[in-house]
């Protein structure tokens, strides 16, 4: 996966095959933070400043909210979307909801929450 940088708290954001979100501090060269997310991480994650929390999806499906809040990350709330995810996050910061891509050419998005606000069928799915 493509890593993520917060500066704000000087982390690099990276996931893996292994299953796990890391949290890895580069000014003191250590793992801040390490999560189970159930499955392989292919896509970036997205870091949501406005509700401090970084989300994250992975290949069995899973979309788990982070808190960035100090002074220990926790879990906010996990979604399951019944199909692999392999796509990078979005966020819509007017709005605040998480987008995800799935496998099954399904378009989900999920406000702050965790709460599908709305889903579409990519027809086109060759190009999503």
């Amino acid at each position: 996966m493509q890593p993520v940088v917060d500066r704000t708290r000087n982390l690099i954001w990276c996931g893996s095959y292994d299953h796990y979100l890391y949290a890895l501090n580069y000014k003191d060269r250590c793992c801040a933070y390490k999560v189970s997310c159930g499955g392989s991480i292919y896509g970036s994650p997205a870091v949501d400043m406005a509700h401090d929390r970084i989300y994250v999806a992975c290949t069995s499906g899973l979309v788990t909210a982070i808190s960035l809040e100090v002074p220990s990350f926790r879990i906010v709330w996990q979604y399951e979307a019944r199909a692999a995810i392999f796509s990078s996050l979005a966020i819509d910061h007017q709005s605040g909801n998480v987008v995800c891509c799935l496998v099954n050419g399904l378009v989900i998005a999920l406000n702050s929450h965790g709460t599908v606000v709305w889903k579409g069928n990519c027809w086109w799915s060759y190009f999503c």
